[in-house]
């Protein structure tokens, strides 16, 4: 299985994914050796025993009872834009823990496309030296991987499963997509035996923007992730306030200046109301500037990067969470509030919309909707517990080992 990130080494929703599903599959039997990106100290806490390409090793030291790490040096991360790769390139050549830049450019591509293909080269050398003789089937996962795994299919013989997450098309809402990516990606799904796409709605997009048919493509959704069962009451934060809150990347695809403007209605009725935006991103800035200039952002509490331990904290003391995202691949951050007890309101346009029902779901341009539901859920205390507790049982219910035995039987499918 390859992938570019993994617990506690993780930005998104997609590490926490890997990390759940590679854990059941364990749980249901298969060996799963996981390989990822790992830059030097200087830049990532050292976390897991390293199985380095570049010096050949073979044993991998990192065995944890069927699920085993190998780390590649690589400067990827998960949601990196290329302007992001240079930044860090820059930092490692002035840095600790490197001699100079010209030992930096030996080591690591001159630009994020180049770095992909220096981890499928490093894929190559350790198949080579014996690493991965035994596999019966290659996982790779979103498109800084497929190359990767391309190298692991030709040299192994073995079937290749791409897992598709989100797509460059999603990305950019099919506006200014870099053609680069798009090549890469669907260099990858052609090459791939088969295709999981973690939504129908990404199913579709592969289907409309890359021309791949709809049979190769098995669509298989992503669970919950556990919450810390430790209750916060918020108290100091709340006072005699409700709390709405928004958590996750605040880029565009995930509408957080729909947020804003949906608070602006609610504290037309609400006037009582906080409202959290938890995470960094490119819209941020417009998010902040957007609340002054309403005159609401005396309202807002605007947190930042934000860890597991501030997720759960964050859930325990939000009345209301809402996900305005324009598009989500699938989106796991509302069942996670829905397992903290806390009612949620997500768009149509999200993945996980096709597994959820007991939730508010609201077209992502229709803030007066979405403004109307948060208001009905802080002024109705019987429609707010009723959301709270089928919501709690429906988001328990969505647990892994479903995706990971259905992931199984695609893994037999193809090794058979």
């Amino acid at each position: 299985m390859l992938g570019w990130e993994f617990p506690p080494y993780f930005a998104g929703g997609v590490g926490m994914v890997c990390y759940e599903l590679a854990k059941q599959l364990v749980s249901q039997g298969v060996k799963v050796d996981y390989v990822m990106p790992y830059a030097p100290d200087s830049v990532n806490p050292d976390f897991l025993t390293v199985t380095d390409a570049s010096r050949h090793v073979t044993e991998n030291e990192a065995n944890l009872g069927g699920l085993s790490i190998t780390r590649v040096p690589s400067l990827l991360a998960a949601y990196q834009t290329e302007e992001e790769y240079l930044t860090t390139l820059k930092s490692i050549g002035q840095g600790k823990g490197s001699s100079s830049s010209d030992h930096t450019r030996q080591l690591y591509g001159e630009n994020l496309l180049e770095e992909i293909d220096l981890f499928a080269k490093r894929m190559q050398v350790l198949i080579n030296n014996g690493r991965f003789q035994d596999i019966d089937v290659i996982h790779a996962h979103d498109w800084t991987t497929l190359r990767a795994g391309s190298v692991a299919k030709r040299l192994t013989g073995k079937p290749l499963i791409a897992h598709v997450h989100i797509t460059e098309v999603n990305k950019n809402n099919g506006l200014g997509v870099n053609a680069a990516v798009y090549d890469i990606e669907r260099e990858g799904f052609f090459a791939a035996d088969k295709i999981i796409s973690v939504s129908h709605g990404i199913k579709q997009t592969l289907i409309d923007h890359y021309g791949i048919p709809a049979e190769k493509i098995e669509v298989i959704h992503n669970a919950g992730v556990k919450m810390d069962p430790v209750v916060h009451d918020g108290i100091d934060f709340k006072g005699d306030h409700k709390v709405v809150s928004f958590l996750g990347r605040v880029t565009g695809m995930k509408g957080p200046e729909h947020f804003v403007d949906m608070a602006a209605k609610v504290l037309e009725h609400c006037p009582k109301t906080k409202f959290i935006m938890a995470g960094t991103g490119d819209k941020l800035q417009s998010c902040i500037d957007k609340a002054k200039n309403l005159g609401i952002y005396d309202k807002f509490y605007f947190h930042g990067f934000y860890n597991r331990q501030d997720a759960n904290k964050f859930f325990d003391i939000s009345d209301v969470f809402v996900l305005p995202s324009h598009m989500e691949p699938f989106g796991v951050t509302p069942l996670e509030a829905m397992c903290k007890d806390t009612p949620t309101i997500i768009t149509k346009q999200s993945g996980v919309s096709e597994v959820l029902n007991h939730c508010f779901k609201v077209d992502f341009w229709d803030v007066n909707k979405m403004a109307s539901q948060v208001i009905s859920l802080l002024t109705f205390p019987k429609l707010h517990r009723l959301m709270k507790d089928n919501g709690r049982g429906e988001a328990n219910s969505l647990t892994w080992d479903k995706p990971a035995h259905h992931c199984l039987e695609v893994y037999h499918r193809l090794a058979a």
